[in-house]
């Protein structure tokens, strides 16, 4: 009985040497790829922080060359992409926005009917101005970008869709997706006859940088330095949206543009 019992117990002990023997092998074999995936993370961070780095000096230069005019921009230096048909019309509806400016989505989706429907009847003139200002609030490329992207579209006689595809897909204030060309080309492929190799080259080299910079120092010099979007005048005189439902919000608006196409 003893002997069986002896037996027994060198089983035990042979099976428990056996299974921290595996055990051992497995945190080596688990050491070993965790190692290897550390140094694969360290990597791709490193690589990661060189591309951003790249990214960061490239991007210094955006908006610094000679300002380059979109086909058919009219005002001042050519810093407005007109709207309505009518460049005889004696209202004009000046409006500075940023694609990415959320306040400026949310005045479109208000007033863009508003003042639609009176520019494709000739009694007003709409000319937009594309300017850079969450770039310089928060941070990125976005802005500038997108309404470089916006000027190739004018060029191409597409700008009026594609500022709407812009303002549909408009991202989180904070997020910098439209600091991306691919994504800038991409939405132009919901508007028909815009997604050219010649549009493509125009936004990939964010050809009116500049010209965008151009309208935000327009802008400020407007506002005396403190600049906000959206930015609506009418005739020249600053029309101040104010914090209304929609709906008296855009009687208000109407009611504006119809005193001034009369009083005109």
């Amino acid at each position: 009985m003893a002997n069986s019992n002896e037996k027994t117990g060198a089983r035990a002990k042979a099976a428990a040497a056996r299974a921290a023997e595996q055990a051992s092998e497995r945190r080596r074999r688990q050491f070993i790829i965790f190692g290897s995936v550390l140094a694969v993370i360290v990597v791709v961070v490193g690589i990661g922080i060189l591309v951003q780095h790249g990214k960061s000096g490239n991007d210094t230069t955006l908006g610094t060359g000679p300002v380059v005019t979109p086909s058919g921009a009219v005002g001042t230096d050519g810093l407005a992409i007109p709207f309505g048909g009518n460049a005889s019309a004696k209202v004009t509806l000046t409006i500075y926005e940023d694609y990415r400016c959320p306040v400026c989505k949310a005045a479109e989706s208000q007033l863009e009917s508003i003042y639609k429907t009176r520019a494709e009847a000739g009694k007003i003139e709409v000319q937009y101005h594309i300017v850079n200002l969450i770039d310089r609030n928060d941070g990125g490329t976005g802005s500038i970008r997108a309404g470089s992207a916006a000027a190739c579209a004018q060029t191409a006689g597409k700008f009026e869709p594609y500022h709407d595809v812009l303002y549909a897909n408009q991202p989180d204030e904070t997020d910098d997706a439209f600091g991306s060309t691919g994504t800038l080309i991409s939405l132009a492929k919901q508007v028909p006859g815009l997604d050219t190799p010649a549009f493509e080259s125009c936004v990939n080299a964010t050809r009116y940088g500049s010209w965008v910079v151009a309208n935000f120092n327009s802008l400020s010099k407007i506002l005396g330095g403190s600049v906000a979007t959206p930015y609506y005048a009418i005739n020249g005189k600053q029309y101040v949206i104010s914090g209304q439902t929609p709906a008296a919000a855009q009687a208000a608006f109407g009611s504006a543009l119809d005193a001034a196409i009369a009083a005109a």
